[in-house]
């Protein structure tokens, strides 16, 4: 799949599947490549996906945390608020998970855990998930949130190798 501002990346499945309902990628489409896990709407209306993957030109952000930003604008409606702890009112005050800086084996890293609000058939409940955001040496900074049940950390750690290692000019 094609980077916005040049190269390609092969992205693995599911997140390479285009959707067929209007998705929040759009937002940041000149930016960065957005790819998600079963994006589909909800009986609500609204869309929704169980994880996205980010992919952008480490050259187009003054920082990891600046292209971590930038990929939020794809995130769904339960995604984007995954950040804010379970029980916590919302106010301007809510409580939120912090963003952890790391040094990693390729370069620099943010990780965060996250709590996904969904609505069952019986009940609510929070799916714990985390985001991880690395800047690789090939130049490009790739973002995962996944669900634990989905793989959690581990799995987001292979996909952002496996992304990054793929990366073309």
């Amino acid at each position: 799949m094609k980077v916005p501002g040049g190269g390609s990346v092969l992205v693995p499945e599911p997140y390479n599947r285009v959707p067929s309902y209007p998705a929040y990628a759009e937002r940041v489409a000149d930016k960065v490549l957005i790819g998600y896990r079963n994006w589909r709407s909800t009986m609500s209306g609204h869309p929704e996906c169980d994880g996205m993957i980010a992919v952008g030109l480490a050259s187009k952000f003054e920082s990891l945390r600046a292209f971590m930003q930038t990929s939020r604008g794809g995130l769904s409606i339960q995604w984007s608020a995954a950040d804010t702890v379970p029980g916590t009112a919302w106010t301007s005050n809510e409580q939120r998970y912090p963003v952890e800086d790391r040094e990693g084996e390729d370069g620099p890293e943010l990780v965060q855990l996250l709590a996904v609000h969904r609505s069952g058939w019986f009940d609510v409940y929070d799916d714990p998930a985390l985001m991880y955001v690395a800047s690789s040496r090939s130049s490009v900074h790739v973002a995962v949130w996944i669900k634990n049940k989905h793989g959690g950390a581990r799995r987001a750690a292979s996909l952002v190798r496996r992304i990054a290692a793929s990366f073309r000019h």
